[in-house]
């Protein structure tokens, strides 16, 4: 995306929304699928609600269901036990 998109303003705040790169968690259900890295999103400089354009969204699915083509990463998972 060498074009930044034109947000409106915030639907939850009223904040002004600028294009950022940010890492998008995608998941089925309750099972995450993956986390893509550097996807094009409108945030809220006020609240941080993210807005996703549906082009971007279609490039994510497709980029997900060609599993062939990403990355694996293991990370610590600790539980939170109350006393």
């Amino acid at each position: 995306m060498n074009k930044s998109y034109k947000y409106d303003n915030c639907n939850f705040c009223g904040g002004r929304v600028s294009e950022r790169r940010v890492q998008k968690a995608c998941w089925w259900g309750e099972k995450l699928l993956a986390i893509v890295d550097n996807v094009p999103a409108g945030v809220c400089e006020q609240c941080g609600e993210k807005y996703y354009r549906a082009v971007i969204l279609r490039q994510v699915e497709n980029l997900i269901r060609n599993r062939k083509k990403l990355n694996k990463i293991s990370v610590p998972l600790a539980e939170f036990v109350t006393r």
